[in-house]
């Protein structure tokens, strides 16, 4: 028979453990609870997509490849025969996550080539820097004239660092884009758009 002592134990336990994860500070009647901290500001958060895909209207897809099943392309053959066809880009989230979804594509003497790449993880604001932390880098080369070329593999998880900085231009038709360029340590950059005005 358990004794008011030994049902009493554990509550203590739980109130004292409680009192240490919230530093056992008072909340006062009306006084809201801190919001927590973002890891990006608001300004970068939201789909940046390459130019042929805001050009074309197409959507940022986060299942590009789906690390949970393996699948790329939602099961398509390639990415262009997804219905919709999906936008190629990055996806900044405020609370730190990210998607980076792209394919590069070549086509010589009637031979189609693409590589796609998949970068999930973590990222976050330092300065003007963003930096990356992996946590899925899923990579998929594919040719139709030489498939014993072809793979599907996973890189390494890691970090990295690249410098940005917001523009923004216009097109012919006096459409207002924003661009975010990404600068790699090499000195190379990445153009990413958004329609600046939703």
């Amino acid at each position: 028979m358990k004794t008011e002592n030994s049902i009493l134990q554990p509550a203590l336990m739980l109130m004292i453990l409680g009192c240490v994860v919230l530093s056992c500070r008072e909340i006062e009647p009306g006084v809201d609870l801190p919001e927590p901290e973002n890891k990006l500001p608001g300004y970068l958060a939201g789909n940046w997509l390459e130019s042929w895909s805001l050009s074309m209207q197409h959507e940022f897809d986060s299942l590009l490849y789906d690390s949970q099943t393996h699948v790329w392309f939602r099961g398509s053959y390639d990415p262009w025969s997804m219905d919709p066809v999906p936008g190629f880009g990055i996806q900044l989230k405020e609370n730190g996550s990210f998607i980076w979804a792209v394919v590069a594509s070549t086509s010589t003497g009637g031979c189609q080539i693409y590589t796609a790449r998949y970068l999930k993880g973590e990222v976050k604001s330092e300065g003007d820097s963003l930096i990356f932390s992996t946590a899925t880098h899923q990579m998929k080369y594919h040719s139709v004239c030489n498939p014993g070329n072809n793979f599907d593999r996973s890189e390494d998880q890691n970090s990295f660092s690249l410098s940005y900085a917001l523009s923004s231009t216009s097109n012919n038709a006096g459409q207002a884009f924003e661009v975010l360029t990404l600068t790699a340590p090499d000195g190379s950059q990445t153009q990413y758009m958004r329609n600046k005005y939703n």
